[in-house]
């Protein structure tokens, strides 16, 4: 499948669903399917997903605050054992006064991990989530401090670095 027949397919079935497909030129030139989808329909997308290719790898969430939302994109490659594969990054926000998102871990298991990581450094929470304690920091770290944010809940702990879980007042 080309990457313009997995983007033909994605926009058949979910209408309104922002596509675009890009390429890099080095070290080895490869297009990417970029697929953007509100919350409510994310879940959707990546079971559509796993229909197509019931064999689909997935790789990473690259998460990040952008202000007002939070966002994450999960990327895969898909159709690998057919020969040359599909690069496809799904990505979905959530509003920094609702940070929740639906779980994938019931679809790809393998997201599991990932999806901890954003939830204690973001502080996204995966609704369903099967396993939701921390993964990377400790158990005594203070609740509502996220370290990636770039708000009041993470700005001050990086500002602080150096003392352990330390908050100086403005």
């Amino acid at each position: 499948m080309t990457p313009e027949e997995f983007a033909e397919r994605i926009k058949a079935k979910f209408e309104g669903v922002e596509i675009k497909i890009t390429e890099n030129k080095l070290p080895h030139p490869r297009k990417r399917i970029w697929v953007d989808v509100d919350r409510d329909r994310f879940k959707d997308v990546v079971k559509f997903l796993k229909e197509l290719d019931p064999t689909a790898q997935f790789s990473i969430i690259i998460a990040d605050d952008r202000g007002d939302k939070l966002t994450a994109k999960y990327h895969w490659e898909m159709f690998w054992e057919q020969g040359e594969s599909l690069s496809v990054v799904i990505g979905t926000a959530c509003p920094k006064d609702d940070p929740v998102l639906p779980t994938i871990t019931d679809i790809f298991p393998s997201t599991l991990p990932y999806e901890r990581e954003v939830q204690e450094f973001l502080g996204i929470k995966y609704e369903g989530i099967p396993d939701p304690r921390r993964l990377f920091l400790p158990d005594d770290f203070p609740e509502g401090i996220y370290p990636l944010r770039l708000d009041e809940t993470g700005v001050k702990m990086v500002k602080n670095a150096g003392h352990p879980y330390g908050r100086k007042s403005k």
